[in-house]
């Protein structure tokens, strides 16, 4: 960028903020620049956890998009899309070809179209900015798009039942700024990145009186809000021990995959020691809960003798409509949690009058499967706790339904479907996010890592390497309030968005 750049334009077209070899960078050149500053912001997620580059990121493709016509503004819009997407969730190819069985073509074919779908939305912000709000001034412009980059993310975490994954707030998770989460949730957090990134491409332009207007409140706020404690310790801790068997995916689904993963549970439960809860992870067990039931509930019986009670993540069926879920059980309890966020093409296929097609491609098993309903409240170790499964974690409105009850949060997951790629890591980082959002610990156990035991601060306090075998023991300590975040859900951050939206529309109305 090229501090206090102007090209004169005698027809009042927005000046340039990105120069190359003194001329105005633009055309493919700076579809390029778009799609490293995608990726760039994808570093910002974990495992890299470079936080600083997410604002970063944005901030240079915002200066990319200044000054661009709709069409080119739309392409580079795609372009960083394609960089932070194709980049960020490369995973769904891994998961699609290595545990859905399907063939290569068909994997990559699905996850290009995935990705190019995903990138969509920043296309289409920088298309619609360009097209309505491009003569604007550049402060009141740079507002617009901050808004519109997070109000498109919340767009993406509902259309076509959501995706609500590499979400700018998240990165704030690990910075000094992580108190930003319980306070305004993910869309607030994510505005505050946006922001962050408006403030460097002004202080980079040399407008360094608006780069205060915007960071000064900022500033402001984060001094007032830091010091509070949303949520009090309620109760004694809850002693865990989480089971991860690290049994392969193609494992669990061989003739002997029911027997096999029963006597490991039950033997690596057995070497536990004294836990008030017991956890195995998500669908532990290849089977349903009446196929196996004349076995756990004995095993959980010896086990309640020691005041321990067993929680494992199951396959359930209703014996009347025939219906299939993905449920958490208690066995000691017999109380039961399904699955309400069910995952598109892994869980249950949308259109299937048109899609069945695909169905017939994919070899996954238990694919048809039927949401459950409640608010996600199973008494356990004598609190109330939020449960859900595995993907559920990345809906904040999913796990808001529990509270203010629930003392603490249990997932369970089975990311042996993600591989050796990012996607484990993200989804540990997603699970602390809500955990620090809501104001409560949770208990995170998955079938292959990473299982992890995490408090209402979002710091892991024990976790299960990947791809290990091994018992996770420790303890969560019950929690009882609301956080802002949890209490009001993404309302607070969407109005503002809209109010940082006004001053472009006040503009494009006076010209």
């Amino acid at each position: 960028m090229r501090p206090g750049a102007r090209v004169p334009d005698r027809r009042g077209e927005p000046e340039p903020l990105l120069w190359l070899a003194g001329r105005p960078l633009c055309g493919w050149p700076a579809t390029v620049v778009s799609l490293l500053a995608g990726v760039v912001v994808a570093l910002a997620f974990a495992p890299f956890n470079l936080f600083l580059l997410a604002p970063v990121g944005l901030a240079l493709w915002f200066a990319v998009l200044r000054g661009a016509p709709p069409g080119p503004a739309f392409r580079h819009g795609f372009a960083f899309g394609l960089g932070l997407f194709g980049f960020g969730v490369s995973w769904v190819f891994n998961s699609l070809l290595i545990f859905g069985q399907a063939p290569w073509l068909v994997a990559t074919l699905i996850t290009v179209l995935f990705v190019l779908y995903l990138a969509l939305y920043p296309a289409a912000l920088g298309w619609v900015v360009a097209r309505y709000l491009g003569r604007a001034p550049l402060l009141p412009w740079l507002l617009a798009l901050a808004a519109g980059f997070v109000l498109l993310e919340l767009l993406r975490g509902w259309l076509f039942s959501g995706f609500p994954w590499l979400l700018a707030g998240h990165v704030l998770l690990d910075s000094p700024a992580g108190f930003w989460l319980p306070l305004a949730g993910e869309t607030g957090a994510g505005l505050v990145v946006t922001l962050l990134a408006v403030v460097v491409v002004l202080l980079t332009a040399g407008r360094f009186a608006g780069a205060v207007l915007v960071l000064a409140p900022l500033l402001l706020a984060s001094l007032v809000a830091m010091p509070w404690q949303w949520v009090r310790a309620s109760g004694e801790p809850v002693t865990v021990a989480v089971v991860q068997g690290n049994i392969e995916q193609a494992r669990k689904w061989e003739e002997d995959g029911v027997h096999h993963a029963l006597d490991l549970y039950t033997t690596m439960s057995g070497e536990a020691g004294q836990a008030d809860l017991l956890v195995w992870p998500e669908t532990a067990i290849p089977a349903f809960y009446f196929e196996v039931y004349p076995v756990l509930e004995p095993f959980a019986a010896r086990l309640e003798t020691e005041g321990t009670e067993l929680v494992t993540g199951i396959f359930d069926h209703d014996p009347v409509d025939r219906s299939m879920y993905n449920s958490i059980r208690n066995v000691t309890s017999g109380a039961t949690y399904d699955k309400r966020q069910l995952v598109p093409f892994g869980e249950y296929l949308p259109l299937r009058d048109r899609l069945d097609w695909l169905h017939r491609l994919l070899d996954i098993p238990m694919s048809d499967l039927k949401p459950g309903t409640g608010r996600g409240l199973v008494d356990m170790a004598g609190q109330a706790a939020g449960l859900s499964i595995c993907y559920e974690a990345a809906y904040a409105r999913r796990l808001r339904t529990a509270l203010p009850e629930a003392a603490f949060l249990l997932n369970v997951s089975n990311d042996a479907w993600f591989g050796a790629t990012l996607a484990p890591h993200q989804h540990l980082q997603i699970a602390r996010v809500r955990a620090l959002e809501m104001g409560r610990p949770m208990i995170r156990a998955t079938n292959t890592g990473i299982s992890a035991l995490i408090d209402a601060d979002g710091r892991v306090t024990g976790r299960a390497g990947l791809f290990t075998r091994e018992v996770l023991r420790g303890e969560v300590q019950p929690r009882q309030g609301h956080t802002p975040a949890a209490l009001l859900g993404p309302w607070p951050a969407l109005a503002f968005a809209l109010v940082l939206l006004i001053p472009a529309l006040r503009h494009r109305r006076a010209g």
